[in-house]
């Protein structure tokens, strides 16, 4: 949750929610209800196809994303009241490959004088909370309880689900399992996993600087923080260290991740919500960095990204969103929803010259839409620019491959959308994205109605940005000055929706 967009509280909208006793979630307003939901369609020409986006109203972060009994859930930052930031609440959308999503009735409502921002989820596997029953483990999520009041400072909460995750009630009636580190509303987004080597839970809160005045803190604090907690029984926390770094800004998330597919060598991934990261170890105590801080993403729409927690396949599936920036496409076109997510990842770290990295590339299961696939082996571009491919829809994952000896101009023209390859480098819009002397040259382009995403040499480098598309362009094109052969495999897309 971006506290940058948490602009005069007094002039936004909260439902007042009161917690009973009985720790039974609140009801649905009737200004809230999830029927209003069922007659909307994804029909419209700006709607991307196969990326998530909720039926209506906005939706920001993904949060607490666990795999349960057959389904991935993806729970989220939304707004049920409008298209605009305001009124936090978990929706919830769940798939059985993480390209077609159901999206379900809102899954944690705000309370008491609160809403429900960012946060993450378990599956409480050895029964830690002592709530799974015969039928089913629960499904534990943890949030920031973001009070409205300036006078209130946020906390960490959590709740359950004995349903596969459909409903939740409250620990500890909805008060806070962590409380407040004395960072007033500058502490948030709760990440929880579960560290097998050292046989217990973890918690990462992303705990703010001390340069923007809030209260509790000096002017001489200058460094963002993660502090790291732990637990044997996921209600009662205790602070293991700080992790300080000046690049650290919310929505944290840790990961293990092989190195080379080598599963006996492994390193812990940290990355904040821009997607700054660094690569170290881990042992449950204490994290050791490499000390080299890396983007994950070259754009300017990705964000606050989170991986599941667990995957029947043991990928590691990452999922970010893409905010508007400077323009709101939908909001000028009086859209019923505003934001979406990317296209789900795979996560890989790999061996290169520059020392371990980050690879990520669209997960397998996109062929799942594959509607008709293109292959052009070893041909000129000129071959190809001829026969100037004209293509029935706007959803396409095309891929281009070449050697880098043939060291050209070449300018990639898929539906308006350039991609400039010149000195070892691609250019979108002012964007540079190194190649790093590969001997073999790929690219790879998710276009879907109004978004991109660039991969770069097996997902080395990727950039994630809105387009503002030309809808009744359906060519794709290759221009040189010279004859360069080239690879390349399209495939079209039909709609996730559908």
């Amino acid at each position: 949750m971006n506290l940058g967009k948490l602009i005069n509280f007094s002039i936004l909208i909260f439902i007042n929610v009161t917690i009973t006793h009985s720790q039974e979630p609140p009801q649905e307003k009737k200004f809230q209800t999830f029927e209003s939901y069922k007659n909307v369609t994804y029909e419209h020409p700006l709607r991307s196809q196969y990326h998530f986006s909720s039926l209506k109203g906005w939706n920001n972060d993904p949060n607490g994303m666990v795999f349960y009994d057959g389904e991935y859930h993806l729970y989220f930052q939304h707004n049920p009241l409008g298209v605009n930031w305001g009124n936090m609440t978990w929706g919830h959308a769940v798939s059985k490959d993480m390209v077609h999503w159901k999206q379900l009735k809102h899954a944690i409502l705000p309370y008491s004088d609160g809403t429900i921002w960012s946060g993450t989820a378990v599956v409480d596997h050895n029964n830690s909370l002592g709530k799974n029953t015969k039928e089913n483990k629960a499904i534990v999520a943890f949030f920031t309880h973001a009070q409205n009041s300036e006078s209130n400072w946020f906390y960490q909460a959590a709740a359950y689900s004995l349903d596969k995750g459909r409903t939740f009630k409250l620990i500890n009636n909805g008060n806070g399992i962590v409380q407040n580190q004395g960072f007033d509303r500058g502490e948030r987004d709760p990440k929880v996993f579960w560290h097998e080597q050292s046989k217990k839970w973890i918690m990462l809160l992303w705990v703010k600087r001390g340069d923007d005045n809030y209260k509790g803190q000096s002017d001489q604090s200058k460094i963002g923080k993660v502090r790291f907690f732990e637990s044997n029984d996921l209600i009662n926390w205790r602070k293991i260290f700080d992790y300080d770094r000046n690049w650290v800004y919310e929505c944290m998330d840790m990961v293990e991740l092989s190195v080379d597919g080598n599963k006996n060598n492994k390193k812990w991934l940290i990355y904040d919500a821009s997607f700054d990261y660094e690569i170290g170890d881990f042992d449950g105590n204490l994290f050791v960095s490499d000390r080299k801080v890396r983007k994950g993403d070259l754009g300017n729409h990705y964000y606050a990204a989170q991986t599941f927690n667990n995957s029947p396949d043991g990928r590691n599936i990452i999922i970010g969103w893409m905010p508007t920036r400077d323009k709101n496409i939908f909001i000028e076109n009086n859209t019923v929803w505003n934001q979406q997510m990317t296209f789900p990842n795979k996560m890989e770290l790999k061996t290169t010259k520059d020392g371990i990295k980050l690879f990520r590339n669209p997960i397998k299961e996109i062929e799942n839409l594959y509607l008709n696939s293109y292959d052009f082996k070893n041909k000129t571009i000129n071959h190809i620019n001829n026969r100037t491919i004209n293509i029935p829809s706007n959803l396409i994952d095309v891929s281009y491959s070449f050697n880098r000896d043939q060291n050209e101009k070449i300018v990639f023209d898929i539906m308006g959308q350039k991609i400039i390859y010149e000195n070892d480098k691609f250019v979108f819009y002012d964007t540079f994205i190194p190649v790093n002397n590969s001997e073999i040259i790929k690219l790879r382009v998710l276009l879907d109605r109004s978004s991109i995403e660039i991969f770069v040499n097996d997902g080395e480098y990727v950039l994630t940005s809105y387009i503002y598309p030309e809808l009744d362009n359906r060519k794709i094109n290759i221009e040189s000055k010279k004859n360069i052969r080239m690879n390349c495999n399209l495939n079209i897309l039909k709609s996730a929706w559908k």
